[in-house]
């Protein structure tokens, strides 16, 4: 059933009005009618009716259930239903606003009891964060460990639904889709993998070591530095790593071309000396210019190798000109930089952090409140490594792997002659999907996109398009897969391409 009574009581049958009765605790005639969904949050059922009128019995929401539809009595039961989403015992739905996917597909259920218009909802708040400015857009997220079979954990993610079809990059189970994650929502599974690409990249962090920070804080950027790092996939042919950790002087604690397992970077970042002086950002940033050269390994257009540089501050540098200028020589290198400011704005230099990261700062600046926030915001980092794809500039030929079930996103830039774009894949061995996109960064198979609820929105369809979408599978070798794409209307910088395998439940 939705959340519409009229609608539902003039298309249901017995069957489901039975099934909404038992959820919601209607056992009387006319409950559902009665006690229908009213207020600004999910206020539905003769059971909330019934905690209401306990926790606040000046509404007399049992005798009168019209008087919580007013709008100043609204507000305080929203609050209420916040603070406690079923008026009982649930924890406060405060900890679920992290700009997650997951987080807000929460919220939605505990407030709602279903999935119901979350496509549409998702996208108006990515509006919001975006216009926020305070740490990009939605990214996935995650929640605890989950039993996804006999002999493997997995981790409770957000899997795709229709209506986010342009939105892939923050939703998808792979390396197989387990069970429904315990009181959640329908489309929260049991994912043996969260991070969607093959990844193979150039990682860059930049460590502030000032003396701003303080020995205690420093200690936390260095702890999150290691937790990154077992994520990222780190090793010889897949993420080669560089840090420097900087204040008025820097150290390189590792380069791209050497210490390719783990354990050796994470013993590079024990290894870092905490300054405590000024802040040099543009010397830190001439260095790592420096570790992401190709004769310090930095990997050419043709090995696949997405490059990505974190920059991490909490406070302005001691030349801002400089450090844009050291920035924008990394960027025309097509080096993809996300600035990341920790602490309160007033400490830090706003302009200057969205002048050095990749445009739009909307999606490459993280704001973070404090230190000991930045392993809470593990989730966005890794997000951000597992969605950002590979720079390619035209008429280059790549070479790589795309393991089972798992997807490889790459950027080429448009240079069009005539009215076509034509890319050729080579396939070696086993079997490929192909998509592309000129607005959505992470274009997947449309069928990833499931349609958990009969009842859920799929209004944007409508208004934003879809990723265009060519498969070929093959299991012999040198066949090709050619795309042709019609020049688009308008005139976007890149075409987004993703190869990957179908997905297949083990």
């Amino acid at each position: 059933m939705t959340n519409n009574f009229e609608n539902d009581e003039a298309t249901g049958n017995d069957a489901q009005f039975a099934g909404d009765d038992r959820k919601y605790g209607n056992i009387q005639a006319g409950d559902g009618s009665r006690f229908r969904q009213r207020g600004l949050f999910g206020l539905r059922g003769r059971t909330l009716y019934q905690r209401l009128e306990t926790l606040l019995p000046q509404y007399n929401t049992l005798t009168n259930p019209e008087l919580a539809a007013i709008t100043e009595n609204a507000g305080i039961i929203a609050a209420q239903l916040w603070k406690n989403p079923n008026l009982f015992d649930e924890k406060p739905l405060t900890n679920y606003a992290d700009g997650t996917f997951f987080g807000f597909s929460m919220v939605w259920f505990k407030l709602t009891g279903s999935i119901e218009k979350l496509a549409h909802a998702t996208k108006q708040y990515s509006k919001f964060l975006r216009r926020l400015q305070c740490g990009g857009d939605v990214y996935p997220g995650q929640g605890v460990n989950c039993t996804y079979n006999a002999t493997h954990q997995g981790v409770c993610s957000p899997d795709c639904i229709k209506g986010l079809e342009d939105s892939g990059e923050y939703c998808g189970c792979v390396g197989g889709r387990g069970p429904q994650c315990p009181n959640s929502p329908v489309h929260v599974r049991c994912c043996l993998d969260t991070c969607s690409q093959e990844l193979k990249m150039d990682l860059g962090l930049v460590l502030d070591a000032s003396g701003s920070i303080g020995s205690g804080n420093y200690e936390l950027q260095r702890n999150f530095v290691k937790d990154l790092l077992r994520r990222v996939n780190v090793g010889r042919n897949k993420t080669h790593v560089g840090i420097v950790n900087y204040s008025t002087r820097n150290e390189t604690l590792t380069w791209l071309d050497r210490d390719y397992t783990l354990q050796q970077k994470i013993q590079a970042v024990e290894r870092a000396t905490y300054f405590g002086q000024g802040t040099s950002t543009a010397n830190a940033l001439r260095q790592i210019n420096k570790v992401f050269s190709s004769d310090r390994g930095l990997r050419e257009p043709e090995y696949g190798a997405t490059q990505v540089i974190f920059v991490i501050t909490d406070g302005a540098s001691d030349n801002r000109n400089a450090t844009i200028e050291a920035a924008k020589i990394l960027k025309d290198k097509d080096i993809h930089i996300v600035s990341v400011g920790v602490g309160n704005d007033s400490n830090l230099d706003l302009i200057e952090l969205h002048a050095i990261c990749t445009p739009p700062e909307t999606d490459n600046y993280f704001a973070i409140s404090d230190f000991a926030a930045l392993d809470r915001k593990l989730n966005q980092f890794t997000s951000k490594t597992c969605s950002e794809p590979a720079p390619l500039p035209t008429n280059t030929t790549v070479t790589g792997e795309v393991g089972k079930d798992k997807y490889k996103f790459l950027k080429i830039k448009i240079e069009i002659v005539g009215n076509k774009i034509k890319i050729t894949i080579t396939l070696f061995n086993g079997k490929v999907l192909a998509f592309y996109s000129f607005n959505n960064r992470n274009p997947k198979d449309p069928n990833d996109f499931n349609l958990y609820e009969t009842k859920t929105s799929n209004v944007f369809g409508r208004f934003f398009p879809l990723s265009n979408s060519y498969s070929k599978e093959t299991r012999a070798s040198s066949n090709e897969m050619t795309l042709v794409i019609d020049k688009p209307d308008t005139n976007p910088e890149f075409v987004y391409v993703d190869e990957g395998g179908p997905v297949t439940i083990p």
